[in-house]
């Protein structure tokens, strides 16, 4: 797992993409400028840090991929299964649209999405050179914006799933993750007792997000899947955790792009 440092920045990357010469990275908590307790690249105005600031952060993440401060499209994430077609950067005057998943196959468009916890997932198919982005917490997850990412990179770019490149980024990990009954009960209406989804100790449940999401992928007929083995939450100094940091806390930026 490449671990790259640029214009004060730290991000780390898939091996995968990198040899597919995919520009994207997925940034730890430092080198911005935001204050605590969203220190310090925080991206996201939702939890109380500045416009200002998230934007400076922003630029900061631009020129450390080199890319245009102007690419980016982001959205208002909601834990859904909905997902966006991107074919033109989100001007900062534009109103964010509500979903959990972006796909584009334009080169001047960075695909931007947040995260402290939650899974992000990249994908990338090289034969149609289409790439997408999606947010995957529990609900996400068992409603299936993997899926539905897969479904529309098929429908509406001709992708095959058994070409498609998936890489599973820095997220909570089964050790903890704890979920309640209902949680529960909804993922065992999606997966098998011996898919290990689910588990339990010290008389406590958690679900593996990861994992979830693996099988999910597979189950579509994606065959190249890659996982960076890191948690949010055991490695709170890099990385913004919710569940760490009781939800006081920033959201860090995974973005890829043409």
């Amino acid at each position: 797992m490449p671990i790259h440092h640029s214009h004060g920045i730290t991000f780390v990357t898939s091996e995968t993409l990198e040899s597919h010469e995919v520009k994207h990275g997925f940034f730890m908590r430092h080198g911005g400028c935001s204050p605590q307790p969203w220190k310090s690249l925080n991206m996201a105005t939702s939890v109380g840090d500045s416009r200002e600031n998230v934007i400076e952060n922003r630029n900061r993440i631009a020129d450390a991929l080199q890319i245009n401060k102007t690419s980016f499209y982001n959205l208002w994430q909601v834990h859904s299964d909905r997902v966006v077609i991107a074919d033109n950067p989100r001007l900062l005057s534009n109103a964010h649209i509500q979903a959990d998943a972006l796909v584009t196959s334009k080169n001047q468009v960075a695909l931007l999405m947040l995260f402290a916890d939650c899974v992000p997932i990249l994908f990338y198919e090289p034969e149609h050179n289409v790439i997408a982005s999606a947010h995957a917490g529990w609900k996400g997850t068992l409603s299936g914006v993997a899926s539905e990412t897969i479904k529309v990179m098929v429908e509406k770019f001709y992708c095959s799933p058994g070409n498609i490149i998936g890489v599973i980024g820095p997220s909570i990990c089964r050790n903890h993750y704890q979920v309640g009954n209902d949680v529960v009960d909804k993922a065992m209406n999606v997966f098998r007792t011996e898919d290990n989804v689910i588990n339990s100790h010290n008389e406590k449940i958690f679900m593996d997000l990861p994992t979830a999401n693996r099988l999910i992928m597979e189950k579509c007929g994606m065959k190249t899947i890659e996982r960076l083995d890191i948690c949010t939450m055991c490695n709170n100094e890099d990385w913004f955790s919710h569940r760490g940091e009781k939800g006081k806390t920033g959201r860090f930026a995974a973005v890829i792009t043409l």
